[in-house]
């Protein structure tokens, strides 16, 4: 996988290119991976001495050491860590803006070898200053094409939940390759259409009408997502507030739309700024070169058609708008967010309590 520096503000290049399409993302403190798998931390504030901490588990910041102690700087390099362990950051800061403050990060971007898409959702501030836990809960594209260290990394982070949102169809093409956890339970949750005119709609898009594919998937978030599935929407935000069923790992086929709102609705209920929420959707362009190399294979059955692969190119692209504008939709039918996942989804007041006290921690 690529090693991108995706924290960095998205270049300017023309309106086609991938990375023209990833909004920056402002964050506190960022961990990024070199070739040579050095772990680079950049943070915003300047201190008089910053302390670098690392341990393999978030929630247990006693128990970190430390790594590396800079002062007058606003980064610092680790390396020698072991890359088949997961690592997390605590930074002290003494003197400076933030002095007395600590700050807690880890690569946002899992280092597999064929891992699509696979990210951690935690590490994100919400408008009151809380910060989502990290470790808690993995997004991603399809697991079929792990490797065998790839798995026995995902086993080192104690996943006690998979969701899978892809279809039966999807499912049996490309089954799961799953770590062998004891206790671990895999719960498909097909988010399908019972529209049978679906399929033919996206048949028509791609042949007839392929300066329309953005509104065909925006149809598709509205009527087959948050229209038609609020159902499973609803057991995913049960689930994640047990503390039994986490850390949880949420996919589909490319892990950028029905996984994107899925958790785009989660940070939102959290209370994530909506930019925030934005960007982090926006970072499965990052994988934009995946998700050509897959729809290549399919594009043979087509191309006697006259369809092209640029005809096809805004089906991998993954772009705010689209986002922004199935969660108009969702708030000008249903009113708001919290009156959907209640009256739509399901959702309890209680559930909603209960996902914020187990999943957002104070950093003050």
């Amino acid at each position: 996988m690529s090693k991108l520096n995706f924290f960095a503000s998205a270049p300017q290049a023309s309106p086609k290119t991938p990375d023209s399409f990833i909004l920056p993302l402002t964050e506190p403190v960022t961990v990024t991976r070199s070739e040579e798998d050095f772990l680079f931390l950049q943070w915003r504030e300047m201190a008089d001495r910053t302390v670098v901490y690392v341990g393999n588990d978030p929630q247990a910041v006693a128990e970190m050491v430390p790594v590396v102690r800079v002062g007058q700087a606003r980064e610092a390099m680790v390396a020698g860590l072991n890359t088949a362990v997961r690592h997390y950051f605590r930074l002290e800061f003494h003197g400076g803006a933030w002095d007395g403050r600590f700050l807690i990060t880890a690569e946002r971007v899992l280092p597999l070898q064929k891992g699509v898409n696979l990210r951690d959702v935690g590490g994100y501030y919400t408008k009151d200053g809380q910060m989502v836990r990290w470790g808690q809960l993995y997004r991603s594209g399809s697991l079929s094409r792990l490797t065998p260290d790839d798995l026995a990394y995902l086993q080192r982070l104690n996943i006690k939940l998979v969701s899978d949102l892809r279809t039966m169809s999807e499912r049996l093409k490309q089954p799961d390759r799953l770590p062998d956890l004891p206790g671990l339970v895999e719960r498909p949750l097909p988010m399908e259409s019972v529209d049978r005119w679906e399929r033919l709609r996206g048949a028509f898009t791609v042949f007839f009408r392929k300066g329309r594919i953005d509104d065909y998937l925006l149809g598709g978030y509205k009527r087959v997502m948050i229209d038609g599935n609020a159902h499973v929407i609803g057991e995913i935000f049960q689930r994640l507030a047990d503390p039994a069923q986490t850390p949880a790992l949420i996919h589909c086929t490319a892990g950028k739309d029905r996984t994107g709102l899925v958790v785009a609705l989660l940070l939102l209920t959290l209370g994530v700024p909506e930019e925030t929420v934005l960007a982090d959707y926006t970072l499965s362009n990052l994988f934009y070169g995946h998700f050509r190399a897959d729809i290549a294979a399919d594009l043979k059955q087509i191309a006697p058609w006259g369809v092209s692969m640029d005809d096809l190119q805004d089906l991998y692209l993954v772009k705010a708008k689209t986002l922004q504008e199935a969660l108009a939709h969702l708030r000008q039918t249903y009113g708001s967010l919290d009156s959907y996942l209640r009256n739509q989804a399901g959702v309890s007041d209680e559930t909603i309590t209960q996902l914020r006290q187990n999943w957002l921690i104070s950093t003050k």
